[in-house]
């Protein structure tokens, strides 16, 4: 073990225990305050790695029953909630269109169309890259665009020594890295603070409005639009990108022929994925003004409410198994389990570890008390509080990973919103997309550690880079919160009801 986990490892332990045996707060009970011992031994085990990450998530199942916090039942119940179900079986989704090469072939599409000058090369990158990392799993989208894109820097390489050239290839893999973290923000499944969001809402706030995955993709594809060009003008700005790709197409036309023709099992996953997000999308009614689509769940009747976007993923899930991947006599199925085993359960079980806390939280009431002694914040203005809370997010992200991030602050978010008599979601939900916009280190989120990996980058380069976008997206992120996302929701800054 490295000086810095062992630390973390007994430093949580210490932590745990100093929390533990001080005189418990005024207005604290004991319960909560073990609540807080427990989530501060977590933190420290979270950002140090002390222990591998997604165990850390079953600390609660360990510790809550034992300290008098949540019965063992209630505990485990939070990693089998909806939303863990939901990404569980969005990864199957992405891990069979991964098997059968359906995303291989939709990025060199993409790519193809878009030519061959060194400026539009990057964008077209970010757009392939954004728009499958809005239904796969970010790090998975990165590692499918890092051979292309190696292939084409290799060529760049053979072909210039310019000054230019080296640009294009650190403009390439760093605009890779940003656009799957932004457009992971686009659906609930592109990205797991998404859902651990939406789960943490429905146990702190039972009574709260469901955010729908449509009702998601009408704030979170608007940011997509405006932050993925936005992050490319800034990338070739910053990196003075200009000029052609030698023979660049040729590359992409010729990965093309190697994939062939479209096969059998592409067109399956294909369909049977427009299906499910065609099944999420209309779940429910979608009024336009005074006009209202019908949600397919009004032809259950009563049964209805029984349904949930996770009974959706489900349903896609069990097709792949079912479906054959060729022949329908053949006994290939699109998915087979050694390869579905492959998807990061630890990343599930990671969200639910932080319901399990969000729980814990509401329950002995250290939410209330953490508000409480947050609640000041109430006297400044709506835009400032956004500002904040974005910059937080955002620097805290660089040294934890996001979903752990959003585990530990989201719940305490909730209650500082509730004592500063604020509507949670207008502190949770920038929040969340915060935990995206980690651009300085490799820690930050899986996608720059890829790209690190790939030693095309350095930890310089990519800090040096990072830190100006960072402080760029702290002011543009909030103002497009404010102007944006809060009107599109219709958050109002008083507290609702389902709240009190």
């Amino acid at each position: 073990m490295s000086t810095q986990k062992i630390a973390g490892l007994f430093g949580g332990i210490l932590l745990f225990l100093l929390i533990m045996l001080i005189p418990t707060p005024e207005g604290m009970t004991t319960a909560a305050q073990s609540t807080a011992a427990v989530a501060l031994l977590m933190a420290a085990w979270w950002v140090t790695e002390a222990i591998p990450i997604y165990i850390t998530a079953f600390v609660p199942v360990a510790l809550f029953p034992l300290l008098g916090i949540l019965p063992a039942d209630q505990t485990a119940h939070n990693y089998g909630n909806n939303y863990v179900l939901m990404l569980l079986a969005g990864f199957f989704i992405a891990k069979a269109i991964e098997l059968q090469n359906l995303h291989r072939r939709i990025a060199l599409q993409i790519i193809n169309v878009f030519g061959t000058s060194y400026r539009r090369i990057i964008l077209s990158f970010m757009i392939a890259t954004a728009a499958l990392s809005m239904w796969i799993t970010n790090v998975a989208v990165v590692l499918l665009m890092l051979p292309i894109a190696l292939a084409l820097i290799k060529q760049n390489e053979e072909q210039q020594t310019t000054n230019t050239s080296d640009k294009f290839n650190l403009a390439l893999m760093l605009g890779i890295a940003y656009a799957a973290s932004i457009g992971g923000t686009a659906t609930l499944i592109g990205t797991p603070p998404n859902l651990v969001l939406v789960g943490i809402i429905g146990k702190l706030f039972p009574q709260a409005p469901e955010i729908s995955f449509f009702n998601w993709m009408q704030v979170g594809v608007p940011m997509v639009l405006i932050f993925l060009p936005l992050i490319w003008l800034y990338l070739i700005r910053y990196f003075r990108i200009s000029g052609n790709f030698p023979n660049g197409r040729d590359v992409i036309v010729k990965e093309l022929q190697l994939l062939g023709k479209m096969s059998a099992g592409e067109q399956r996953v294909l369909v049977i994925f427009v299906l499910v997000a065609l099944g999420w999308v209309f779940r429910r009614n979608i009024a336009i003004g005074d006009f209202v689509i019908p949600g397919w769940t009004a032809l259950l009747g009563e049964y209805a409410a029984y349904v949930h976007d996770s009974t959706v993923a489900m349903v896609g899930a069990l097709l792949l198994f079912m479906i054959p991947a060729d022949d329908w006599k053949s006994s290939i199925s699109l998915l087979n389990w050694k390869t579905a085993a492959t998807i990061p359960w630890g990343v599930v079980m990671i969200v639910g570890g932080g319901y399990a806390i969000a729980e814990s939280f509401q329950v002995t009431g250290l939410a209330d008390w953490v508000g409480q002694q947050l609640a000041f914040i109430n006297q400044y203005p709506l835009l400032i509080i956004l500002l904040l809370v974005v910059g937080l997010m955002i620097f805290l992200t660089e040294i934890n990973s996001n979903t752990a991030t959003a585990n530990i602050f989201l719940p305490v978010l909730a209650a500082l919103a509730i004592a500063s008599q604020i509507n949670p979601l207008l502190l949770m939900i920038p929040a969340t997309f915060a935990c995206s916009f980690a651009f300085m280190l490799p820690s930050g989120t899986g996608t720059n550690a890829v790209i690190f990996a790939s030693e095309r980058v350095s930890l310089t380069q990519m800090a040096r880079c990072g830190l100006w976008l960072n402080l760029i997206c702290v002011v543009l992120l909030t103002i497009t919160l404010f102007l944006i996302v809060v009107p599109l929701m219709d958050l109002q800054r008083t507290l609702p009801a389902w709240a009190q």
